[in-house]
């Protein structure tokens, strides 16, 4: 089919247009102008969050109560604790932040039932004795019911993503206490930033305390101690044998973990955050001897 010169001038005027509209179609989605971006494909962070400041939920004030944007991998938190003998009831709080909640229970008699207002069934029926952990998403309405014949007692969890910004522990204050060794986070496999500090605590015991910390959130994060100084890839830290401390549930924030009894901290080079669900080396930092 031929084209006329008519033809082709009007194909490469609207061409011109089209790409003009695409370019400033690009700029104010790329500068998100008016919120354009964030109304078309979400936000580019979460909404700001205060941080938790214990793993266990309380009336005390916290030390802070700014926000952040950071989150942790999915972490649980101590919500309260119930027990009686037959029929009771159970109200926690759960927050409204929480992602989901949990319940520990165990019952010795009968069976035990638990519901809720507007369930449309009980969330625990289960035969005693027993000892189970019941995972629930939808938030109470209301109170609890407990309907079973024997004692039982239920440990109510929530699980959060905020960071969890814990004060050191007393003994890290405590006369007697002092500071062996520190570092800062680098990357190996994936991104590492913060602060860690060894103290040797009055009753000769070893502790370990993170600050301003964070690691690319996953399951299965460890924290070990390497006896190498600074390894920069997994191949290099799986190259000579390292020690676990704990599991690391909470990625970001301020941390305390007891070191193992009987473990000597001067024999150890750096911290390593290990990912074993991967099989890698997230972060390191070198330890120094504290002045």
């Amino acid at each position: 089919m031929a084209f006329t010169s008519g033809h082709s001038s009007a194909l490469r005027r609207a061409a011109a247009t089209i790409g003009l509209l695409a370019l400033v179609a690009s700029f104010v989605v790329g500068s998100d102008l008016f919120g354009s971006r964030a109304s078309l494909f979400g936000a580019a962070a979460p909404p700001p969050r205060a941080a938790a400041f214990s793993r266990i939920v309380t009336s005390a004030s916290p030390g802070s109560t700014q926000k952040t944007v950071l989150r942790s991998h999915p972490w649980w938190q101590k919500v309260a604790s119930f027990r009686g003998t037959g029929a009771g009831a159970a109200a926690p709080t759960i927050g409204d932040n929480a992602i989901q909640w949990r319940m520990r229970w165990r019952c010795t008699s009968g069976r035990f039932r638990v519901t809720a207002p507007g369930a449309a069934k009980p969330l625990i029926d289960a035969g005693c004795p027993g000892r189970r952990v019941t995972e629930v998403v939808s938030k109470p309405s209301g109170p609890l019911r407990v309907e079973t014949a024997g004692a039982w007692e239920m440990n109510v969890e929530q699980q959060v993503d905020v960071p969890l910004n814990e004060p050191p522990l007393a003994a890290m204050r405590a006369s007697g206490a002092r500071r062996v060794a520190t570092g800062s986070f680098y990357r190996i496999d994936q991104v590492g930033k913060g602060r860690v500090t060894i103290y040797r605590l009055p009753n000769g015991r070893h502790a370990l305390r993170l600050d301003d910390f964070y690691v690319t959130p996953n399951i299965d994060l460890e924290i070990r101690l390497s006896p190498l100084r600074k390894p920069r890839t997994t191949r290099e830290y799986r190259s000579a044998p390292a020690r676990l401390v704990q599991e690391l549930d909470v990625t970001t924030g301020a941390m305390n973990f007891m070191l193992p009894e009987g473990t000597d901290p001067s024999r150890y080079r750096s911290v390593v955050m290990w990912c074993e669900n991967l099989f890698s080396a997230y972060a390191g930092a070198t330890l120094q001897a504290a002045r």
